[in-house]
């Protein structure tokens, strides 16, 4: 079975990029890209309440039509569709036809809460669908266009376990034959720890060569920068990130430390569905 990406479009420069990295990725997996644009009507908020913009019948159409010129000129093989449907109803239909090995969407570079909604709606399909995520931010330049040498996976120094779709990734990290290095932040207090998220990064299965990845530490009290730093001094090119579900530490770690991360990241960020688990047993000696 040939193996699927979905790129989710809305013709922006942040999704021109993630289309060309898509292509770039699909290449050594031999891998089919599904370009998706959604196509849904929502309410304008108006002094008379909310009003509903009236509908264009030429626009599904003209926009499939453009949308396959573009799948067209890709180096990969490649379809275009669009969806009429609400966003969640959408991804799914997506999801359910084309069960992807990766998810890709641009990032868009924009300040504000609305406008960062509107502008990087996929940033919470990882832990919402458990399907891995990849978000390629909008200025990436040409000359990172290239497959991924060095994969840096931040993890707290905590035991967890890749939701089942998330591990669909692997082949193609395989196919890649990345270089993988296990990210860790701690403070000075702990800086003596990181061995528990690093067993179980080695144990997650998200790529055949992660039991033999090493670990990389970072003191610092700020895990998002210490990760960014991680990025820089390990001169990766791709950086994965848990995104976990929403119980506290998930408000307190991720929640923040994603967003940070992803308003200031220069690599494409990978996001993957995890759970938090029971740390391991201390073994004492008698």
């Amino acid at each position: 079975m040939t193996p699927n990406l979905v790129v989710l479009t809305d013709f922006s420069l942040a999704a021109e990029r993630a289309r060309a990295y898509a292509a770039v990725l699909a290449a050594p997996l031999k891998a089919e890209v599904h370009l998706v644009h959604i196509y849904f009507l929502l309410p304008i908020a108006t002094e008379y309440g909310l009003v509903v913009p009236m509908h264009d019948d030429r626009y599904v159409p003209e926009t499939q039509r453009h949308l396959k010129q573009v799948a067209d000129t890709m180096p990969v093989p490649a379809t275009a569709e669009v969806l009429e449907a609400d966003w969640p109803g959408a991804i799914e239909e997506a999801l359910d036809k084309y069960r992807p090995v990766l998810v890709v969407a641009g990032l868009t570079a924009i300040s504000g809460w609305l406008s960062e909604w509107l502008g990087n709606r996929a940033q919470p399909l990882a832990h919402q669908t458990g399907y891995p995520l990849l978000l390629v931010p909008e200025h990436l330049p040409d000359s990172a266009l290239h497959l991924p040498q060095r994969l840096a996976l931040a993890v707290q120094d905590w035991p967890f376990r890749l939701m089942p779709q998330a591990r669909a990734v692997a082949p193609l990290l395989d196919a890649l034959a990345l270089d993988v290095v296990t990210v860790t932040v701690l403070t000075p207090e702990e800086s003596t720890g990181g061995w528990e998220g690093l067993r179980a990064a080695q144990a997650c299965g998200l790529a055949a060569v992660m039991p033999q990845c090493g670990l990389y530490k970072v003191v610092s009290e700020r895990p998002a920068t210490g990760v960014l730093h991680a990025v820089d001094e390990l001169e990766a090119d791709l950086l994965a990130l848990l995104d976990q579900d929403h119980g506290v530490m998930h408000k307190l770690f991720d929640g923040s430390v994603i967003d940070h991360v992803l308003r200031h990241t220069h690599v494409p960020v990978l996001l993957l569905a995890a759970h938090l688990t029971a740390p391991s047993p201390v073994l004492l000696e008698g």
